[in-house]
């Protein structure tokens, strides 16, 4: 390899048997596809087995159109996405079953970039009453026409996830793609059964703001918080090549008590040295502060709706000097004080 090229980007991948079980449906053979892309088929089962990106995005468009050609009526992200499970990541599939709100899902966002393609981006948002969960990539084979099966399949696990935790019932929603309409976009207007525009400038599910605090039948916070610790031990035993940034988000989330403790404690949570870590993060264009003031607005909007938390102690929590500084902060952040979002979170 020269020097001036860069080595291919490798990704888990733990799926095997999703695949297989969505090949099957859709009739046509998958493990003929593996084998030509170079997938050690041998090893698929550990959930050990990496994937270089772009043979990954090949394998997904050859899926599509192997089930075209079967005749099976099926458009394969969907099939795919529809039974997928978390085989390998049974802590994050409770941390999700658990929550109590839609937005106490935030620290996923940062664990499904550490634990897949660290490119790949997913964040909440909100504006004008609207919420936005949208999907970012920032490589260089993030082209559309490639990536728009894995990103379809994506938002299928979403919306999928998100009906099951909000009981069942129909998401008042709108999807936006960034790829181009495809022969299967009838079964994707099917299943989402909401209003799709392709050919946007961002990948989103955009949905009412309220939802995000809307609480939860299925919330078990003591099972939260657990398996929120063994997601973050997990991500925190990732190659040093994995990104130091969404290692420590999700330490952070899994342990909020590290918010006020300062850089230090942080450091030594990781096993490094302040000087390593505020290296490593200015090489990717962090810092700490950063950081924090990502997770410190996440934590406020997930405790800020509940009152029989004081708006004090929230500040305290999140290591602020006293109410004032929060209340600045905050506002900087989202253009409202605090009891002004608490005051709108009410039902």
């Amino acid at each position: 390899m020269r020097a001036s090229e860069k080595p291919a980007v490798r990704i888990p991948f733990r799926t095997a048997a999703s695949w297989l079980r969505a090949a099957a449906v859709c009739q046509f053979d998958v493990v003929g596809i593996f084998q030509k892309e170079g997938v050690d088929v041998s090893g698929l089962h550990s959930g050990e087995t990496t994937i270089e990106r772009t043979a990954l995005q090949r394998i997904f468009l050859s899926c599509i159109e192997q089930a075209q050609l079967a005749g099976s009526g099926q458009h394969f992200p969907l099939v795919l996405a529809d039974f997928y499970s978390f085989e390998h990541l049974s802590d994050l599939e409770a941390f999700i079953m658990s929550c109590e709100t839609l937005r106490g899902l935030s620290p996923v966002m940062a664990w499904l970039s550490a634990l897949g393609d660290p490119d790949i981006h997913f964040l909440f948002g909100e504006h004008a009453g609207q919420a936005r969960l949208i999907q970012t990539q920032d490589h260089e084979d993030a082209h559309p026409e490639q990536t728009w099966p894995s990103t379809e399949a994506t938002f299928v696990l979403f919306v999928k996830f998100i009906r099951l935790l909000l009981g069942g019932r129909r998401l008042d929603a709108r999807l936006t793609f960034r790829h181009q309409p495809h022969p299967g976009q009838a079964a994707c207007q099917a299943f989402f059964q909401m209003p799709i525009e392709y050919g946007a400038e961002v990948d989103a599910l955009w949905f009412e703001a309220r939802l995000l605090d809307e609480p939860l039948r299925s919330g078990f916070p003591a099972l939260n918080q657990k398996a929120a610790k063994q997601v973050a031990q997990r991500v925190a035993a990732i190659p040093d090549a994995a990104s130091l940034v969404g290692k420590i988000e999700t330490l952070l989330y899994a342990d909020p008590d590290l918010l006020p403790q300062g850089l230090p404690a942080l450091a030594a949570e990781l096993g490094l040295a302040v000087r390593t870590v505020q290296r490593r993060l200015q090489e990717a264009g962090e810092s700490h502060s950063a950081i924090l003031g990502r997770v410190r607005l996440v934590m406020a909007e997930r405790w800020l709706p509940d009152t029989n938390i004081s708006i004090e102690e929230i500040s305290r929590r999140l290591g602020f000097a006293d109410r004032s500084s929060f209340t600045q902060a905050f506002t900087r952040w989202r253009g409202q004080t605090p009891s002004q979002f608490r005051n709108a979170s009410k039902p």
